[in-house]
């Protein structure tokens, strides 16, 4: 009986580890997982009775918009307490969460106000939002919690 010869085993058997080596990682690899997120934030300030002197709100959706790119489309609406001797403002605070933020301000008259901001970020990097209002002393802004979105990359 004849045994088989281990010369032509062996370049076949090195073609399979070289085929499954350069397939597996391909197989393995993860897709990014970027997800729209539905973004609700806030800022309420109360009187000393408990009356509500001020309620800002976005509700929308932050999306990633490729690797370096975010999306934010939702409305920004508010009560602003009237008893003031000057207007009051709300304000949103955007951007990712490692370069800092951005803001865009409104009269408390003009809401609600739609929002559709597009922007950059580093690649993968999260992005916070932010409300608030001239609750303070002299009109000064007072905000509610940042509140950060884990987007993705896709």
């Amino acid at each position: 009986m004849a045994v088989p010869s281990v010369r032509g085993v062996r370049p076949v058997a090195c073609v399979g580890v070289a085929v499954a080596a350069a397939v597996l990682p391909v197989v393995s690899a993860a897709p990014a997982g970027a997800t729209t997120q539905e973004a609700h934030v806030s800022y309420i300030e109360r009187d000393g009775w408990g009356n509500i002197k001020y309620d800002v709100r976005f509700n929308g959706t932050v999306r990633s918009d490729g690797p370096t790119r975010y999306v934010i489309q939702g409305v920004l609406d508010a009560y602003c307490h009237d008893s003031t001797i000057t207007g009051q403002s709300l304000t949103f605070g955007y951007g990712p969460s490692k370069n800092g933020r951005q803001y865009k301000s409104y009269w408390c008259t003009d809401a609600p106000v739609k929002i559709n901001i597009e922007g950059s970020r580093s690649a993968g990097d999260s992005v916070d939002l932010i409300v608030g209002a001239t609750s303070g002393v002299f009109n000064t802004y007072n905000y509610g919690s940042k509140q950060t979105f884990a987007i993705g990359t896709d």
